[in-house]
C-alpha cells in the first residue's frame, strides 16, 4: 500500500514539474485587451428563416427559442462624399482629349502668347445632326470655321482641347480683352445632346481652369461679357440658354455656383 502511495504521489510530483518547465518560457501580455471581442452574436428568430443565411448555433440555454450566429465586428467606413481632390487628380477624372490644333493652320496661324486672367463661357448655336465636339474638332482643323478658334469644345461625353491654355484664341472680341486674355470654352447643343451632363461637365472644365491658373469665379463670364465692336448688337446672346432676355440673371448666377461647388473640392 506504501509502495502503491509512493508510486502515486512520485507520478504527480513528475507531473508538476514537466508543467512547470512547459511554462517556463512564457510571459505576459502587458497590452490592453480590446473593448469589443473579434466575435459578438447575433440572435434571430428561427420563425423568420428568410433572415437565417448560414448555419446557426442553438443558444447554450436548451429552452430559449432563438438562434445564435457569430457575426464579425469590421469597423464602418464612411463614403468618401465631397471629399476634396487634388488638383492632378480632378484634372485626370476630366478625361480631356487633345486634338491640338497645327501651327501654320488656318485656325492657328502662329502662336500668341497669353497670361490667361479670364474664362469665358459660350454655346457653339450649332443645332446640326452630330454636331458633337469631335465635329467641331474636326472642322477646326479643316479651317472650315475660318479664322475662328477657342480652347475647349464640351458636349455629353467629352472633352475636347484645340489650343494651348497658354495661347490666345479668336473667339470672343476683335482684337479685345475677350481674346487677348480668356481661355474660350465652347457647350455643344446639336440634337440627342444632354445640355445638363454639358453644363456639369463644363463647369467641372471651368473649376479646374480656375484653379489652376488662380482665376476668380468674378471673372467667369458669359461671351455676353464682351462688346463686339462693329456689331449690333455689340453683346452677343450666348450662351443663350444660361442668359434671360439676352443678359445675365439668375440663371448664370446659378451656374456660378455649380462651378464655384467644384471649385471648392479642389485642393
Amino acid at each position: 500500500m506504501i509502495n502503491g502511495m509512493t508510486f502515486i504521489t512520485g507520478g504527480w510530483l513528475l507531473f508538476l514539474l514537466l508543467w512547470g518547465c512547459s511554462n517556463s518560457g512564457r510571459t505576459i501580455s502587458t497590452q490592453p485587451r480590446s473593448v469589443y471581442p473579434p466575435t459578438s452574436y447575433e440572435i434571430v428568430n428561427p420563425s423568420a428563416p428568410e433572415r437565417v443565411t448560414s448555419p446557426g448555433i442553438y443558444y447554450p440555454r436548451k429552452q430559449s427559442p432563438y438562434i445564435a450566429r457569430s457575426v464579425e465586428r469590421r469597423p464602418v467606413i464612411a463614403a468618401p462624399v465631397g471629399r476634396p481632390s487634388s488638383l492632378s487628380r480632378f484634372h485626370r477624372n476630366l478625361r480631356i482629349k487633345k486634338d491640338i490644333l497645327r501651327v501654320g493652320s488656318r485656325s492657328r496661324p502662329h502662336r500668341r502668347p497669353m497670361s490667361p486672367r479670364y474664362i469665358t463661357i459660350h454655346s457653339t448655336q450649332n443645332w446640326s445632326k452630330g454636331a458633337d465636339a469631335y465635329r467641331h474638332a474636326l472642322a477646326l482643323k479643316r479651317g472650315k470655321l475660318g479664322s475662328l478658334s477657342w480652347h475647349y469644345t464640351v458636349d455629353q461625353n467629352v472633352i475636347i482641347q484645340h489650343l494651348p491654355t497658354r495661347e490666345q484664341g479668336k473667339h470672343a472680341d476683335i482684337n479685345g480683352p475677350g481674346n487677348k486674355y480668356s481661355i474660350g470654352i465652347e457647350m455643344c447643343e446639336h440634337p440627342g445632346n444632354s445640355r445638363s451632363a454639358t453644363l456639369e461637365r463644363t463647369a467641372k472644365l471651368t473649376a479646374y481652369l480656375m484653379k489652376k491658373h488662380q482665376i476668380p469665379l468674378r471673372r467667369v463670364v458669359p461671351h455676353y461679357h464682351w462688346p463686339r465692336r462693329g456689331y449690333s448688337p455689340a453683346h452677343k446672346n450666348c450662351p443663350h440658354f444660361l442668359l434671360e432676355n439676352g443678359r445675365p440673371g439668375r440663371k448664370w448666377k446659378a451656374y456660378l455656383k455649380q462651378i464655384n461647388k467644384h471649385y471648392q473640392q479642389i485642393k
